[in-house]
């Protein structure tokens, strides 16, 4: 039988905190406690194998979820600790302040959406000419968007700074794989030459950006994917046929 631990779950928490989270030396830690130090990691592995996230984790899990009903300027670092059950000293310890903790929430969700987007991507037919494979990435993006409940925060005015960091260069990104599409079909003749590349992928993503900050805040998710995926019509005209983004 298994010696059982003459310390709670509660206070092997708090041990795990003050040894990693904290200012305080792990190895002072464990001497006050009268473990090992190997302890302490083991107590640590345990405690991330049954929450399924990392005390950084969390916090960033946390600060998404609270921009869903409100504001940058409104929400401090105190609250998204308390939300997130980590002391405020830990907090304070992963993040030199507000502005990191909520640039790793935006650059986090950025993530979470490019592979998600990626993958999707590997997953659909796509058709052979330019305007209908404009209608099948605009489509895979918008459902993965909405399929991503983190990525709320790229596209609602939440006030949040985006400099630097995958949020920043998810737009550029998009806009740069838009325009690929867009040079395409001016190649292949179903767009006219005189249309502006990058003046019409830079229109067509601002179309989606104000799609998705609508349905983030409330409209219709499946009428918004079915708008989306006419957007092709904006650079050039032909026959509508069946894109391939199943799913």
């Amino acid at each position: 039988m298994a010696r059982q631990s003459r310390f709670t779950a509660a206070q092997r928490h708090s041990a795990v905190l003050r040894a990693f989270g904290g200012d305080e030396d792990s190895a002072a830690v464990a001497a006050e406690l009268g473990v090992h130090s190997a302890t302490l990691y083991r107590w640590a592995k345990e405690s991330r194998s049954v929450t399924g996230e990392s005390t950084r984790e969390k916090l960033i899990r946390a600060a998404q979820e609270m921009l869903r009903d409100a504001t940058y300027a409104s929400i401090t670092v105190e609250a998204i600790a308390a939300r997130a059950d980590v002391a405020e000293r830990t907090a304070f310890h992963l993040f030199a302040g507000k502005a990191e903790l909520f640039q790793a929430a935006i650059d986090d969700a950025a993530t979470q959406l490019i592979d998600a987007i990626g993958i999707a991507a590997k997953h659909v037919s796509w058709p052979a000419t330019p305007l209908e494979q404009l209608d099948v990435f605009l489509t895979i993006a918008a459902r993965n968007i909405y399929d991503t409940p983190a990525a709320h925060v790229l596209f609602r005015d939440v006030g949040v700074p985006r400099v630097g960091g995958p949020a920043e260069n998810w737009h550029a990104a998009f806009v740069d794989a838009v325009a690929a599409i867009v040079a395409a079909g001016i190649q292949s003749g179903q767009i006219p030459d005189e249309v502006d590349v990058r003046a019409s992928a830079e229109i067509i993503t601002g179309a989606m950006r104000g799609v998705h900050a609508a349905v983030f805040d409330g409209a219709d998710a499946s009428a918004a994917v079915a708008l989306v995926g006419k957007l092709s019509a904006m650079v050039g005209d032909r026959p509508r046929h069946e894109n391939g983004a199943s799913g």
